[in-house]
């Protein structure tokens, strides 16, 4: 039987100065491709008026805001790749259409919106970087759902630092989840119990569900549309970008300061564009144009870099002077990618997805974004 793989990639921006929380997941399911959740650390809370970074469990660091408004862009924090393997979760059967508003994360580019599951409402992450929905442990506890663990042999994961707490994650069946008028049955998705969502979120709204419309995002009015699958109009074609899917996530070739192209996965739940250490080294990017950032994992603290690119195409759009955090992480790798691009190029178009192909598992296989500027 063969073993399939998906993930998610999500960063938030936390409180104070800008801490980003970058967290991947990737299970290994043997029927179904498209199985993922997240893996969340704490987040950054505030001691007084003091930033408080937690460190470990149980274990929580201070910053003074004088050394927090100095160190913007130097310390990020980043979660665990998960793997799961002998997953069998069946697709959601996915009804109706809707236009629902969005909110942004707090202090961040991310998009949120308000669902309702069973008799809860909730607030749910918009990522496109998310093969399969996840729901947060507050919201199993809240709707009293019982969950099937996931056998710890089955799980393996690799994370920053040295020390790493045991990660431990449940299956759960949810009932009916509604999205205005959009109603999602049969729709199962995981949990990771010894991890916290931030913001208050009930969950991560995935791929499972967001591929079975068209998907038109407007950043500018903050406003989501899922509408009836369509083909691309003969006017758009060829600035349409082309997608191909990947362990259940959309990529993208992408030119970076006139070279390319590379393999991008596209992601509405990052924040900022992450490369690899291999593709910085490509891009010619000197010692000098890098600072060090202080990435904090799971299991302690690792260093990374942050940086500038001057130009940033994917298709026929470009713009300038973005950042990116320049990673050594092996979800990269696993991914066969080049980097994410994220919400800091996104967000600057109106977004208009197209999931199309699919397979015999109802899994697109090919894709299409059009980016509309904003006037």
């Amino acid at each position: 039987m063969n073993k399939f793989w998906s993930i998610i990639a999500i960063i938030f921006s936390s409180i104070s100065c800008q801490i980003f929380l970058h967290n991947l997941v990737a299970p290994t399911p043997i029927i179904f491709s498209q199985n993922l959740a997240i893996a969340r650390q704490k987040y950054t809370r505030v001691c007084g008026n003091i930033p408080q970074q937690n460190i470990g469990e149980n274990r929580e660091l201070c910053v003074n805001p004088e050394i927090a408004e100095n160190t913007t862009h130097k310390y990020r924090k980043i979660g665990a790749i998960v793997e799961l393997e002998g997953l069998n979760l069946p697709r959601p059967k996915v009804t109706g259409k809707a236009t629902i508003p969005l909110q942004f994360l707090t202090g961040g580019k991310a998009f949120s919106l308000t669902a309702t599951l069973g008799k809860k409402l909730g607030n749910f992450l918009l990522d496109t970087g998310a093969s399969t929905s996840i729901i947060a442990t507050e919201t199993v506890k809240e709707l009293g759902l019982m969950g099937k663990p996931v056998p710890q042999e089955l799980l393996t994961y690799a994370v920053a630092g040295d020390e790493c707490p045991e990660m431990k994650s449940n299956l759960h069946s949810l009932p009916v989840f509604k999205i205005d008028n959009v109603k999602v049955e049969g729709l199962t998705v995981l949990e990771f119990t010894t991890t916290v969502m931030p913001d208050g979120l009930s969950g991560v709204l995935g791929m499972d569900i967001l591929s079975n419309f068209d998907v038109e995002i407007n950043p500018q009015t903050q406003e989501l549309k899922l509408l009836p699958p369509t083909p691309i109009p003969t006017t758009n074609i060829d600035d349409a970008i082309q997608l191909k899917a990947k362990l259940g996530v959309m990529l993208a070739e992408v030119e970076i300061n006139g070279k390319g192209p590379f393999i991008f996965m596209l992601d509405t739940g990052a924040e900022s564009i992450f490369i690899s250490q291999k593709l910085a080294s490509h891009l010619n990017i000197s010692v000098a144009e890098r600072q060090e950032i202080r990435v904090q994992g799971f299991c302690g603290i690792e260093m990374a870099e942050y940086a500038s690119l001057a130009k940033v195409k994917m298709g026929n759009y470009q713009l300038t002077n973005l950042e990116t955090v320049i990673l050594s992480s092996p979800v990269l790798k696993l991914l066969e990618v080049d980097g994410i691009l994220g919400q800091n190029f996104l967000n600057n178009y109106q977004q208009y997805w197209r999931f199309s192909n699919k397979n015999s598992q109802k899994i697109p296989t090919k894709g299409s974004l059009l980016l509309i500027p904003f006037d």
